[in-house]
């Protein structure tokens, strides 16, 4: 049994954000550590033929717009959906890998930070020069941030994470794993607990 948690997530996921808050006090309640997965959602659509939720007919749309408030207020945290939604994240994503490689134990502090910074915003999060400052913030090199991004094995393993989101069969975030078993969205975070208490259902 693996004592990982995969977490699949875009930083313009508002589900996500929400679950990203949570996940890794829930994880270790059980022993676990959870492995952050930036992808790129815009990217996953294109394989699936989906789009993002606030995109879609008005009367889904603005169910949605709703239920992102609700289940921001369920989870006690701060949610402002941003005038410019979604966004793209590339550089975001970038940075959580080269902070994956160079400073491992501050990774779900940036993934938390930086989310709860553009749903609570606004925060250009995408931005170099908001990047390395959010990034110095933590205490560490913020001007690495712009080679980090540029850097082109860090943009090929950001394309591959994109596949290998596709391969799995990821199809939206957050995506989460526990023991090989999917789970999809902010509102399935009981039944991972449930699953993590008790070995499976």
């Amino acid at each position: 049994m693996s004592k990982t948690i995969e977490f699949w997530f875009d930083f313009v996921s508002p589900y996500a954000y929400i679950a990203s808050q949570s996940i890794e006090v829930l994880a270790a309640k059980y022993g676990r550590t959870v492995e952050w997965k930036p992808i790129l959602l815009g990217q996953v659509f294109k394989s699936t033929g989906s789009g993002p939720l606030t995109m879609r007919p008005p009367m889904m749309t603005n169910y949605y717009k709703n239920d992102f408030l609700r289940s921001a207020r369920y989870a006690g945290v701060p949610f402002v959906l941003p005038e410019v939604f979604p966004i793209g994240t590339q550089n975001t994503a970038r940075v959580c890998l080269w902070l994956q490689e160079t400073a491992p134990e501050r990774v779900g502090d940036f993934v938390r930070g930086v989310m709860r910074a553009y749903f609570s915003g606004p925060a250009a999060i995408n931005d170099l020069a908001w990047l390395s400052n959010f990034v110095g913030s933590l205490g560490l090199d913020g001007t690495q941030v712009a080679d980090a991004c540029s850097d082109v094995d860090r943009k090929e393993r950001l394309k591959q994470a994109c596949e290998a989101a596709v391969t799995q069969g990821v199809f939206g975030a957050p995506w989460i794993v526990v023991d090989g078993e999917s789970f999809w969205g902010n509102d399935r975070l009981p039944q991972v607990e449930k699953w993590l208490a008790t070995g499976g259902f």
